[in-house]
């Protein structure tokens, strides 16, 4: 990865953080990731931003599909024709969760239906093409999956291309990348 700057640097330490720290909560994790947007999301970053914050903060009382998370990481962009999307890697405990696949196609409808009441669009990245992204389950021995880990998937939602910045000259900040702080 490139760090081309102190900001992506320090995203990408957070990251590996909670990286590490859900593998030392449990020697399995499930790498769940997912791509969200919103329909006609052009000009929407608030919006986005406060569906992001609902999801997270919709993880305690939902336990049927937040249950068994460990901890995530989440980006928002800015996009081609101003088009906001997120990019978002939870982690789940690894015995508990058996199908990662399915995992993912739970959250990403819940974010279709639940939280942005049908105007949600996600892309599960946690299909076959993306099996060599060490998505799935990792054990905490694999450290060569880990590191393919933090480098793809964790470079990828850290780098600084498509920040957003405030093209309306406001002071007015706009959360683009947050992350979980894991209890041990």
């Amino acid at each position: 990865m490139k760090q081309n700057n102190r900001k992506t640097l320090r995203r990408y330490k957070q990251g590996c953080t909670v990286i590490d720290s859900s593998l030392e909560l449990d020697s399995r994790v499930a790498v769940i990731r997912l791509d969200l947007s919103c329909q006609n999301s052009k000009g929407s970053a608030d919006r986005l931003n406060s569906d992001l914050n609902k999801l997270r903060l919709n993880a305690r009382s939902n336990p049927s599909i937040f249950k068994d998370q460990i901890g995530y990481v989440i980006k928002l962009e800015k996009g081609d024709n101003d088009n906001y999307h997120a990019h978002a890697l939870f982690t789940f405990r690894g015995h508990e969760v058996k199908n990662h696949k399915y995992k993912a196609e739970q959250l990403g409808k819940y974010w279709q239906e639940v939280i942005t009441k049908g105007n949600g669009i996600y892309h599960n990245c946690n299909t076959k093409e993306y099996d060599k992204n060490c998505l799935g389950v990792i054990e905490r021995s694999s450290v060569d999956d880990i590191e393919e880990l933090k480098e793809n998937v964790l470079g990828y939602l850290c780098k600084d291309e498509q920040s957003i910045k405030n093209s309306d000259g406001s002071d007015k900040k706009i959360r683009e990348f947050r992350c979980s702080v894991i209890k041990k």
